[in-house]
Formats: structure tokens, sequence, C-alpha cells
């Protein structure tokens, strides 16, 4: 009982904000713990019914198309900032129009994106690109415009998200998420009845699935919890747009970048490598990012809380906020650096013989999330304070020397996976170095010129 109560007493001890944040990150942990280990589910059961080569098929298209559609000039994040700001300062009527012009302005991009997509598709010889066998490309084709049209209804009704953010309850958009995957797990055991070995129908599955929650939740809760912030045409304001977009376009272009880095791996290794290692990487990055997952939940929790604390000008809560992150980041070095060890054995008892994954990729992955964790870790700070032009200038020269350097491993060095991964480490170096020393000074008030930019 003691340790119970001593337990109790470190969770509630602090501010309000400080208990409201250890709440929504156990709530989270919580159900997107439950969401990985139904993610652990399916993989396997997705490679068993596809084989190796279409689920590598399944997951290039997947990152081709995920990578188009995140051209949203960061009006997602610029809502979720100038939300937050303005629910903060009880101003509901300055929350709607930002609200409507974020849902509307993004839409019509979303549609006009979304159209080109679709004639891109059937005009590009695309398949060719990624070298697929001549009997799937129709196949290929029809599946890659659903994918192109679910992303699109994904892209603009997954704002609902971005209010929960604001309002720091994100445990309630993980519980989305896991009902998403939940959905989804069901249709993969009851499709092999219906038809064996079909890419269409296994992709039509998964990316309908991901689309019509955010639908439906958006449809729910602005009838009733969120309906003073329902999107109207005629809330619609153009520097309320505009607004958005000057906060947006920064946000923009460190999340293209991102994308850069990160989403092109399964492409690059589908072009430059083979098929087969699209897998390979897809699920030693599955096994290894566990860890990584925790600070995407920091993130999502203490980004709107340090937009809070730096507003009120609360710069200790932030240090000791930081140190706290920091010690977390410690530990999951350790936890990355066991998981490779025991990955031999993780491999084998959830993939069987169906997938050999070497060492050597494995090791490669885990420095690779252990750079970014640390980096998303500093972002915390820049993002919630609002200082992000050095970060996307660095990562805008990160997502420059990505693809050259993932080339001159595989090319040049012959690595192959490996290769592709540690082109990813040796962008993120530069950003990994400026993050923590531009923090520092401003968790110091000595931030000056492009620091405090």
């Amino acid at each position: 009982m003691k340790l119970i109560e001593k337990i109790k007493k470190a969770f509630l001890k602090g501010n309000t904000r400080s208990v409201r944040a250890k709440k929504n990150v156990v709530l989270t942990i919580v159900v997107k713990g439950l969401g990985v280990l139904i993610g652990f589910i399916y993989f396997p059961l997705s490679l068993d019914y596809l084989g190796a080569v279409k689920f590598g098929i399944f997951l290039t298209l997947l990152s081709i198309v995920d990578w188009f559609l995140n051209f949203d000039i960061g009006i997602g994040l610029g809502l979720r900032n100038k939300f937050g700001e303005s629910v903060a300062n009880n101003d509901d009527e300055k929350a709607k129009h930002y609200v409507s012009s974020a849902y509307f302005g993004l839409g019509a991009i979303v549609t006009v994106l979304t159209i080109v997509l679709l004639i891109l598709n059937y005009i590009l010889p695309w398949p060719n690109w990624l070298n697929i066998e001549a009997a799937l490309v129709e196949e290929v084709r029809t599946l890659g415009a659903i994918i192109i049209v679910a992303f699109g209804i994904q892209f603009i009704t997954r704002n609902i998200y971005e209010i929960f953010y604001a309002l720091q309850k994100m445990a309630y958009v993980e519980l989305f998420s896991l009902i998403s995957k939940a959905a989804f797990l069901i249709l993969i055991l009851v499709i092999p009845f219906i038809v064996p070995d079909s890419l269409l129908l296994f992709g039509a599955a998964k990316s309908l699935t991901f689309a019509l929650v955010p639908l439906t939740v958006g449809l729910y809760f602005f009838k009733r919890k969120f309906s003073a912030y329902r999107p109207y045409l005629k809330h619609v304001r153009l520097d309320y747009f505009k607004d958005l977009f000057s906060l947006g376009i920064k946000f923009f272009a460190i999340k293209i970048a991102m994308l850069v880095i990160h989403q092109t791996n399964n492409i690059l290794i589908a072009s430059f490598v083979s098929l087969e290692g699209v897998p390979q990487y897809e699920a030693a990055y599955k096994y290894l990012s566990i860890f990584m997952l925790l600070f995407v939940i920091l993130n999502n929790q203490l980004w709107p809380s340090n937009i809070e604390a730096y507003a009120k000008g609360e710069l200790d809560w932030m240090k000791k906020s930081m140190r706290t992150v920091v010690k977390i980041w410690m530990g999951t070095v350790l936890l990355a650096l066991l998981m490779v060890l025991v990955s031999p054995f993780v491999y084998e008892l959830w993939l069987g013989e169906n997938l050999e994954i070497p060492v050597a990729i494995s090791i490669a992955v885990a420095v690779s999330i252990c750079l970014t964790t640390w980096v998303n870790m500093f972002n915390i700070v820049t993002n919630g304070t609002g200082k992000i032009k050095l970060q996307m200038y660095s990562w805008i020269f990160a997502a420059v020397i990505n693809i050259p350097a993932s080339l001159f491993f595989v090319k040049v060095l012959d690595l192959g996976v490996v290769g592709i991964v540690l082109g990813t480490i040796a962008s993120l170096i530069p950003v990994a170095i400026l993050s923590p020393i531009q923090v520092t000074k401003i968790l110091a008030r000595k931030e000056r010129g492009i620091w405090a930019k």
C-alpha cells in the first residue's frame, strides 16, 4: 500500500499543467501500447497473405502517396498552435475562425492535389520505376487511385485531431488510432476467406479504414462537444488563413524535409536495392521504433504545454520538463541496445521463416531512431516557443544531403539496405548538433539572431 501511495503522490505532484501532462502521457502509453500490439499482429498476417513482393509494393505505395499528401503547407500544425492560444485566452470566436479557415483552406488544396495525383497515377509509367512486374501493373494502378482518394479524405478530416492536441487531450487521438487499427485487424482476418492473395482488396481495406475513422470522429464531435468550433464557410477569414500560413509554412518546410529523410527509405530501397528489402527495413523499423513512440507521445503532450508555459514566462517549468525528457532519452538508448541484442530471437518468434533480417539492418535502424528521438526531444521546446526558423533551415539541409548520401552508401560502397539507413543517419547529424544548442540558449534567455527566430 505504501508503494501505491508513493506512486500516486509522485503522479499528482506538481502544478495543474504537470499533472494533466502526466495523466495524458500514461493514458496515451496504455492506448498506444495496445495499438502497437495490434500492429505487430497484423504485420506478419499481412506478410503471410500477400508475400514479400506484394507487401513490399503496398508499403512503397503508402510511402509515395503519404509523401505527396503531406503538402498541407503546415496548416494542421499551425491550427494546433493558433487554436491552442485562442482557447487559452478564452477567445472562442477567434478559435472558430481558425478552425473554419483551416478546414476549408486545406480542403481546397487537397481537392486539387488529389485530382492531380489521380491524373498522374494513370499517365506516368511509375509502376515501371518501382520494378513492378507487368501482370500486376493494372491492379497496382487501381489500388493507387483508391489510396489517393482515401488519403485525401483522411488529410482533411484529421484536423479534428489537431484540436484534441491543442486542448492537451492526445489520449483521445490515440484511442481513435487504436479503433482504426482494430478495425483493420478484423478485416485482415476476414479477407483471406473472401479472396486469396488480393493486393487490391487488402490495400483498399487498409486505406479506407484509416480514412473513415477521422471523418466519423469529426462529424460526431462537431455536433456535440466541439459544436462551438464547427467549421462553416461563412466563418472563413482570409487574414486568419494567412496567420495560419505564416507559421504553418515553416512547419510545412520542416515536415517535407522530414518526409524526404524518413519516408523515402522504402522508395529508395525498392528502386536501388530490392522490393524484398522493403519488408526487411519496415519490420526492423516497426520493432525498434517502439521506444520512439514514447517521444511522439511526449512531443504531442509537451508541445501545447510549452506553448502555455512560454506565454506565461514559466521557463523554470520548461527547464525541469526538459531535464526529465533527457533522462528518459538516456533510458531509451539502453533499451535500444538491448532490443538489438535480442532482435534475432524476436524476429524468429514474430515472423518465423517468412523474413530474414540481418543484424546490421537492426543496428543501423536503432542508431537512426536514437538520433531522431534526440532531435525530437529538443523540438518540443522550439515548436512550443514558435522559434523554428533555425530548425527549418537545418532540416532542409539534412533533406538535401539525405538522398545523395544514401545513394553513395548503396552505389559506391554497395551496402544495400544498411546503406540507405546510413544515409539517414548522416543527414541527421547536423540537426542533432544545432537543436540542443538553440534550446539551451532559449531556456537561458540568451537567444539572439537566428537562434531567436
